[in-house]
C-alpha cells in the first residue's frame, strides 16, 4: 500500500509540476480532491488495478482495466510496470501493454505499446521497454521486443520497429532518427526546436 501511495503522490507531483504548479507538494489531501480530474483518474484507476494485480487478487484488475477503458479510453494491462510520474495529458486511445515503462514518461492521444502479433499471454520479450523520461506523440505506435531509451522522443504517428537510442528524437513511417541531443535539456526529455550548427 506504501508503494501504490507513492507512485499516486509521483503522479500527481508531475501533474503539479506541468501545471506550473511547483509549490504544491502532494498529500491525502490533495489526491483526494484531484481524484476526479479527468487526468488524474486514470492513473489511479491503472496503479489499484497493478496493486490489485501485483496482490493476486482475482477479478479486480480487469475490472478496474474495463473501468479505464470505458471511461477514459484508455487501456493499459495491470501487467505493465510502470514507473513513477507517468502523465496521460490525453488518454484517449491509448493503449499500453509495454513489458516495462520508466519513470516520467508522457502518453499522448491514440499511443500504442505493445506487441508486434497478437501475444494474450503476455510475453515480456515480445513486448517494448520504455525508458525514463520519454515523450511518446499523438498517434506513434511502439512495437516488438525493443527498447525505447531515457530522454528519447518519438514523434507523433511515428511507428517504432526498431530500438531508439537514448536521447534521440525519431519521427517517420518507419521511424528513424532525426535528432539527437546530448545537452543539459536531455534529462528532462525535452529538445531545442532547431539542431545547433
Amino acid at each position: 500500500m506504501s508503494q501504490l501511495k507513492q507512485l499516486l503522490y509521483s503522479d500527481l507531483a508531475r501533474q503539479y509540476e506541468m501545471e506550473g504548479k511547483t509549490d504544491l507538494q502532494p498529500n491525502l489531501l490533495r489526491l483526494l480532491l484531484r481524484l476526479p480530474h479527468y487526468r488524474f483518474l486514470p492513473n489511479v484507476l491503472f496503479r489499484l488495478s497493478r496493486a490489485a494485480f501485483l496482490s493476486g487478487v482475482p477479478v479486480v484488475p480487469n475490472l478496474l482495466t474495463y473501468l479505464n477503458i470505458v471511461l477514459f479510453g484508455l487501456e493499459i494491462t495491470p501487467k505493465c510496470d510502470i514507473g513513477p510520474g507517468a502523465l496521460f495529458p490525453h488518454p484517449t486511445g491509448t493503449v499500453v501493454g509495454a513489458s516495462r515503462v520508466g519513470r516520467n514518461v508522457t502518453f499522448t492521444q491514440g499511443v500504442m505499446v505493445g506487441a508486434v502479433t497478437a501475444d494474450n499471454k503476455f510475453d515480456p520479450a515480445l513486448r517494448p521497454i520504455i525508458g525514463n523520461d520519454v515523450i511518446l506523440s499523438a498517434g506513434c505506435k511502439v512495437l516488438g521486443g525493443i527498447e525505447v531509451g531515457d530522454g528519447a522522443t518519438v514523434g507523433a504517428n511515428s511507428l517504432v520497429l526498431k530500438s531508439v537510442a537514448p536521447h534521440s528524437v525519431v519521427l517517420g513511417v518507419p521511424a528513424k532518427v532525426i535528432f539527437h541531443h546530448d545537452g543539459p535539456d536531455a534529462k528532462q526529455g525535452r529538445y531545442p526546436t532547431e539542431p545547433s550548427r
